[in-house]
């Protein structure tokens, strides 16, 4: 189908506005990413084409030339860019955000499409600045780019699914940071969007039906920005306790706002029995080195016997 840009749609019509071009495009994915970084601040109640008619006029013409761009030239190997103006340069994080959210979405859809629903964290794969990973292995190469293509804002990225291998991975998780991250995976991570969370944006992710989300909206839903804050913090600062020699340690999991790690090995053990005064020793050894961290009024902390040569700690959130 034929879309007019806009100086043509003008020429057509009369009493024409920006807001009624649009509208026109609604049906065009990449358009209403577009649109939504500046109407996002707007009453829901009012309709699409009074909101865009609606802003200042500076911003009527980024939209423009934006949508206009993409129609002529298609999707480009990055975001469309928001003209430098006093009015507009401290919009532009908020900007990146919100077409991070709105591809997020569409990646969450490619997922289901591909048949990854209800998928656990992966805790072994988990990389050391992530909270919680999920990841999705042994994916058809041919499948995923396929999928990809039925979305405008995925379809840019089908370069970096590598064409000289059969499987690709994709993930998707929160970092320590507490920016949300997504892509494709080979050795290395391969993100194709971020977003800042907060607590608005934590309950968007908790208002998504997409199967594909339903359990990292199960580990959310008991936590607020400031957790996943503090959860950062100990994930960053937890290999600077030694217990001692040890022989592996536990990847660290986080469920039901406790966060648990773990050693194998550490200490003198009899029978199966880790020695008591070593159990002590590790255990008060722990809690010094916890009271000394700015977040350890913020927790509280479980150490159960140790058995099977592992020596368990658990921090939770008060």
């Amino acid at each position: 189908m034929f879309i007019k840009k806009y100086l043509q749609f003008i020429n057509e019509s009369e009493d024409t506005s920006l807001g009624q071009w649009i509208c026109s495009l609604v049906d065009d994915e990449y358009v209403q990413n577009i649109v939504a970084r500046y109407t996002q601040e707007i009453d829901p109640s009012i309709d699409l084409e009074n909101a865009i008619n609606l802003l200042d006029k500076k911003i009527q013409l980024e939209i423009k030339q934006q949508v206009d761009d993409y129609l002529q030239r298609g999707i480009v190997d990055k975001e469309p860019d928001v003209l430098t103006s006093t009015d507009t340069e401290q919009l532009w994080e908020s900007e990146i955000t919100v077409a991070g959210k709105g591809m997020f979405a569409s990646f969450l859809k490619s997922l289901t499409a591909l048949g990854q629903k209800d998928c656990l964290p992966n805790w072994e794969k988990t990389p050391n600045d992530f909270l919680f990973y999920y990841h999705f292995s042994n994916l058809q190469s041919e499948i995923v780019k396929s999928v990809f293509t039925r979305f405008k804002s995925l379809s840019r990225y089908l370069d970096l699914v590598d064409y000289q291998q059969n499987e690709v991975s994709l993930y998707f998780g929160i970092k320590s940071d507490g920016n949300f991250e997504y892509g494709i995976c080979y050795d290395n991570l391969l993100p194709i969007g971020q977003f800042k969370l907060n607590q608005s944006v934590i309950k968007w992710i908790l208002s998504l039906e997409s199967k594909s989300s339903f359990s990292l909206k199960k580990e959310l839903v008991n936590l607020t920005y400031s957790d996943i804050l503090i959860l950062g913090q100990i994930k960053r600062d937890i290999d600077s306790f030694n217990p001692g020699y040890f022989e592996k340690k536990l990847s660290p999991q986080i469920k039901d706002r406790v966060f648990s790690f773990g050693f194998y090995g550490v200490g003198k053990w009899d029978n199966g029995q880790l020695d008591q005064g070593e159990f002590m020793n590790i255990k008060n050894n722990f809690t010094t080195w916890l009271i000394s961290k700015k977040w350890g009024g913020k927790v509280l902390i479980s150490v159960p016997q140790p058995k099977s040569f592992w020596f368990n700690l658990h921090i939770k959130l008060k």
